[in-house]
C-alpha cells in the first residue's frame, strides 16, 4: 500500500495538490490507517497508465505534464517566488520532445530567452520572437553575439527549421542570481538522458544552503583571493549564485555537456555585466575533469598551475561510464575498483587532489557516502588527507529522486597536519557544525571514526550513550550466533496469491503483517512448493518451531513472535537467535526496546533493515530470573495485542506494559534516568507498530 506522500512522488504531485485531489474526486484512496490514507500498488500503477495513455482527462494539468510527453519543470531549481516560472511553465507544457529534430528546437528556445535575457526590456511580446529578428540581421546584442551563435549552432539548420515550423515564444524577465536558462534546459531535457548522465539538478534552496556554509562574513573577506571552480558547473547556477564582491577573475568551471556551457558563460557574463566572449572561453569550458584535470601532470585550464582553494558543487551520481571509462579510472583512482565507479566518489577524490592545503571543498552528495559499503574507498581517502567543518543532513531534495543527500564540506589538510592528525579522531580538530533542518550542533568530544561508517548525526550526549551501549560489558551479538533467512521471492505473486482460503494453501506474511511482539494474520494465502520460487530459504527456516520475524522495509525496528511455523514473503525476514543462555522471547524484547531502536537509527540511519545491522545491536546478558521477568511482560502485551475489540481500559494497559517492559530493557543497557529520557525523546510516534 502506498501512502500519499509516496504516490505524489510517483505522479510528481506536491503533497498538497495530492490532498486536494481527493477533496475533488481525482484520487480515491482505498482505505486509511490511523489518519493517513492508503493506495494499492495496483490503482497507483493504473493511475499512471491511465494518465500516460491519456485516459485519465481530469490529472492532465501542467505538473503532470511528465506522464504526457517527458516534459517537466523543475520549479525548485531556482527561487520559489521567481518572476519567469509562469513563462517557464507555459512554454514547457507546450513542447512536445518527439517534435522533429528536438535538439535544434532546443537550442532556438534557448537562444530565444538568452537574447530577452540580454537585452534586459520588455521590447519584445509572445509573438514578437526575438530569435528570428536577430537571424534576419533587425537585432543587434553587440559583444553578447558571439555567445548566443555558440548556442546556436549551425545557423542555416537552425533557419530552415525556423523557416518550417511554429516557434513557440514567451516573455522572460532578467533576474538576477537566477539561472532560468538552466531552468530551461534541464526542463527541456529528456529524461532519459539526464539518468545516463548522472544530472540530479540542484534546488536553488540546497544551493543557498551551501554557500550559506562557505561563505561566512571573514571568507567572504578572505574569498577575494581565492581561486573558486565547479568541475562539473552544468549551466552555472552555482557560480551564478555567488556571493556579490567575489572577482570574476576567480571564477572557473567546467562540464563535458556543450550546452551547459553555452549557457553558463552567457549567465556569467550578464552576472559580472562582463560580455567578454575570450575571458570566459577560458574560464568555463569543455573538459572531463576526471580524466583531464586530477591527472598528477596534468592541467584543467591553460596556463593554470592545480591548486584552487574552493571547489564547489553537486557532481554526477551514477553516471553510466563505458568499459572502456571504467578501466581508465581505476588506474587513477584509488575510488574506482573495476567495474566499482562511482562518479561522485571519483570527483570527490579528483577534488582533493586539486586543492590546495587548507583549501574547501564543499559538494551536495548522497547520504550513502557517509554509511554504505561500496564507498569505502572514499572514506578511507577523507580520512587520511581531511578534515570536516560543515556537514549538513538534507533528506529527500531532489525532484522524483528517492534518495538522502547531504552537504558536505571539508579542509585538506597540509602535510603536517597530515603527520600530526590520527586517522581516528578525523574532523575532530576543525569542531564541525553539523545540520538537520532548524537543528544544529557542534561536535566537541573526540569521536572513534572509523572508514566503516562515518557517524555524525548525533550530538555529543547521544553519542556518549552510543559508546557507553557499545562498550556494554557482557553484551551478546547475534553475529555468528542466529540464523538469518530471507522471506520467500515468488516471482509471481498474482498467480500464486490468493485472497482466500482453501484446503490446498495456507497463510503468508508480508512486512505490513507485522506489529512489535505479535502480527496479524492476513488473508493471503499460499499453495507451498518450494522448488517453483525464485527465492527460498531451507523450508526448515520457515517451519522453526520458535522464530523471530521482522520488517524488512520500515521506519521502526519491528520483531514479532511466530511459533505457528507461520511462511513468509522477501518483506518479512526471519532470525532465530542461537545465544547460549539467552532465550527467544528475551531477545525478541530487546530487539524490540527504544534503547536498542536508538542504537540501531543513530547509527544506521537506514529504511532497510540489513543482516549486518541486526548483527551489530548489543544485547544485555540476564540471568533466567530477569529474562523469564521480562518474558512474562512479553507474554502479556502480546496476549492484550490480540484481543480484537479493545475498550479502553485495554489500550492503556497496553501502554502501561509496554512502557514497563521498556524501563526493564533500557536498566540492562545500565542507561541513567538522563539518558534514558533522551532517548525517549527521539520516538515522538513510541505508539507506532504496537496493536491498539
Amino acid at each position: 500500500m502506498y501512502t500519499l506522500t509516496e504516490l505524489c512522488r510517483e505522479l510528481s504531485i506536491s503533497p498538497a495538490t495530492g490532498r486536494n485531489w481527493i477533496k475533488l474526486g481525482k484520487l480515491k484512496p482505498e482505505g486509511k490507517k490511523g489518519s493517513a490514507y492508503r493506495f494499492s500498488d495496483a490503482y497507483v500503477e493504473g493511475l499512471k497508465a491511465e494518465l500516460s495513455n491519456g485516459i485519465r482527462s481530469s490529472l492532465k494539468s501542467r505538473r503532470n505534464k511528465s506522464f504526457i510527453s517527458g516534459n517537466a519543470l523543475y520549479n525548485s531549481y531556482v527561487s520559489e517566488n521567481s518572476k519567469n516560472i509562469p513563462s517557464a511553465g507555459e512554454l514547457i507544457a507546450s513542447l512536445d520532445e518527439k517534435a522533429e529534430d528536438y535538439n535544434t528546437l532546443l537550442r532556438i528556445l534557448l537562444s530565444d530567452c538568452a537574447i530577452r535575457m540580454i537585452k534586459r526590456d520588455s521590447l519584445f511580446s509572445n509573438d514578437n520572437s526575438p530569435i528570428k529578428e536577430y537571424l534576419k540581421g533587425m537585432l543587434s546584442l553587440d559583444d553578447y553575439a558571439r555567445f548566443v551563435d555558440d548556442l546556436l549552432g549551425d545557423r542555416k539548420e537552425v533557419m530552415a527549421y525556423i523557416e518550417n515550423h511554429d516557434i513557440p515564444s514567451k516573455a522572460f524577465v532578467y533576474e538576477p542570481g537566477e539561472d532560468i536558462l538552466g531552468l530551461l534546459y534541464i526542463s527541456m531535457k529528456r529524461l532519459g538522458s539526464r539518468k545516463n548522465t548522472g544530472s540530479y539538478y540542484t534546488p536553488n534552496k540546497v544551493i543557498k544552503r551551501l554557500l550559506g556554509h562557505l561563505f561566512d562574513i571573514k571568507t567572504l573577506t578572505d574569498g577575494q583571493s581565492k581561486r573558486i571552480l565547479d568541475p562539473c558547473c552544468g549551466t552555472g547556477n552555482f557560480l551564478l549564485q555567488l556571493p556579490p564582491g567575489l572577482p570574476a577573475e576567480n571564477i572557473y568551471g567546467c562540464d563535458i555537456d556543450d550546452i551547459s556551457i553555452f549557457l553558463s558563460r552567457i549567465n556569467l557574463a550578464l552576472k559580472y555585466d562582463k560580455p567578454d566572449y575570450d575571458f570566459w572561453n577560458s574560464h568555463i569550458i569543455k573538459k572531463n575533469f576526471l580524466l583531464t584535470g586530477a591527472e598528477n601532470n596534468g592541467s584543467l585550464f591553460d596556463n593554470l598551475d592545480l591548486s584552487f582553494d574552493i571547489v564547489l558543487g553537486n557532481p554526477p551520481w551514477g553516471y553510466n561510464f563505458s568499459q572502456e571509462e571504467k578501466t581508465v579510472l581505476s588506474q587513477r583512482y584509488d575510488s574506482a575498483s573495476g567495474n566499482n565507479a562511482e562518479s561522485y566518489d571519483l570527483f570527490t577524490e579528483a577534488a582533493i587532489r586539486i586543492l590546495s592545503p587548507g583549501g574547501t571543498l564543499s559538494f551536495v552528495l548522497p547520504e550513502a557516502i557517509l554509511n554504505v559499503k561500496s564507498h569505502l574507498p572514499i572514506r578511507r581517502i577523507l580520512l587520511k588527507k581531511t578534515a570536516l567543518s560543515h556537514l549538513e543532513y538534507l533528506g529527500d531534495v531532489f525532484d522524483n529522486v528517492q534518495c538522502p543527500s547531504i552537504i558536505l564540506q571539508i579542509s585538506k589538510l597540509s602535510e603536517k597536519e597530515r603527520e600530526e592528525s590520527a586517522a581516528s579522531t578525523m574532523f575532530l580538530s576543525k569542531r564541525p557544525a553539523i545540520y538537520e533542518g532548524e537543528e544544529s550542533y557542534t561536535i566537541y568530544t573526540r569521536r572513534d571514526i572509523r572508514e566503516e561508517v562515518f557517524d555524525f548525526f548525533v550530538p555529543d550526549n547521544e553519542y556518549a550513550i552510543l559508546e557507553s551501549m557499545g562498550e556494554l560489558p557482557g553484551a551478546r551479538f547475534l553475529k555468528d550466533n542466529a540464523i538469518f533467512a530471507l522471506g520467500i521471492v515468488t516471482g509471481q505473486n498474482k498467480d500464486v496469491l490468493k485472497s482466500r482460503k482453501s484446503p490446498k494453501n495456507e497463510i503468508i506474511l508480508k512486512g505490513s503483517d507485522l506489529y512489535k511482539y505479535v502480527y496479524i494474520k492476513p488473508k493471503c494465502y499460499i499453495s507451498f512448493d518450494s522448488k517453483s520460487y525464485q527465492q527460498c530459504a531451507p523450508t526448515e527456516y520457515y517451519r522453526a518451531p520458535e522464530k523471530i520475524l521482522y520488517r524488512f522495509i520500515a521506519n521502526r525496528l519491528v520483531f514479532s513472535y511466530d511459533n505457528e511455523q507461520t511462511l513468509s514473503l522477501n518483506s518479512c525476514n526471519i532470525v532465530i537467535p542461537k545465544l547460549e543462555g539467552l532465550k527467544i522471547k528475551y531477545v525478541l524484547a530487546i530487539l524490540n526496546c527504544r534503547a536498542t531502536e536508538f542504537f540501531f537509527r543513530k547509527k544506521y540511519r537506514s529504511v532497510k533493515i540489513l543482516r549486518s545491522h541486526i548483527e551489530s545491536l548489543p544485547i544485555p546478558n540476564a540471568d533466567e530470573r530477569t529474562q523469564d521477568e521480562i518474558i512474562s511482560l512479553v507474554d502479556k502485551i502480546s496476549d492484550l495485542c490480540l484481543i480484537t475489540k479493545k475498550s479502553e481500559e485495554i489500550k492503556e494497559e497496553i501502554r502501561t506494559t509496554y512502557e514497563n517492559l521498556d524501563k526493564r530493557c533500557a536498566a540492562l543497557y545500565g542507561l541513567a534516568s538522563d539518558d534514558y529520557q533522551i532517548i525517549k525523546n527521539c520516538f515522538t510516534d513510541e505508539g507506532s507498530f504496537i496493536i491498539m
